[in-house]
């Protein structure tokens, strides 16, 4: 039953989620958009910043979510680190045995309206560079 119950957990958690992993934002604009939809959905999370290594890449400061379930929340990785089997959306770190996580909590704000509105906005760069609005 509890297994179950985390499946359906984490299936609402991606559909809640992915939507925003095409917002224009490093790690800690992802962690911050995560952690403003999860804190209003009342899912049970932790914020964590630190240290990203895999092999001889190392990224820092980065963050993620952790979840009670034991699973992580990180739509960056991806962005810094170089190879194949990196992580990326909700995982289980033991699944990714070459790419350590290594941070402490950290307590966020939930962000304003205005403020997740321009943080998922999408921006038509071309547009924006032809000197036109991006809009």
């Amino acid at each position: 039953m509890i297994k179950e119950y985390e499946v359906i957990l984490r299936e609402k958690i991606q559909q809640l989620l992915d939507c925003y992993d095409s917002s224009q934002t490093e790690c800690d604009g992802m962690t911050r958009i995560c952690h403003t939809v999860l804190t209003n959905h009342g899912i049970e999370h932790q914020p964590m910043i630190g240290v990203l290594i895999r092999q001889n890449q190392e990224i820092e400061p980065h963050f993620w979510i952790d979840l009670a379930s034991g699973e992580r929340i990180d739509y960056r990785a991806k962005m810094w680190l170089q190879g194949e089997n990196i992580p990326h959306g909700i995982f289980y770190p033991q699944d990714f045995p070459d790419v350590i996580y290594t941070g402490e909590p950290i307590e966020l704000e939930v962000l304003s309206p205005v403020v997740f509105e321009i943080l998922t906005l999408k921006i038509d760069y071309e547009k924006f560079q032809q000197g036109q609005a991006p809009y």
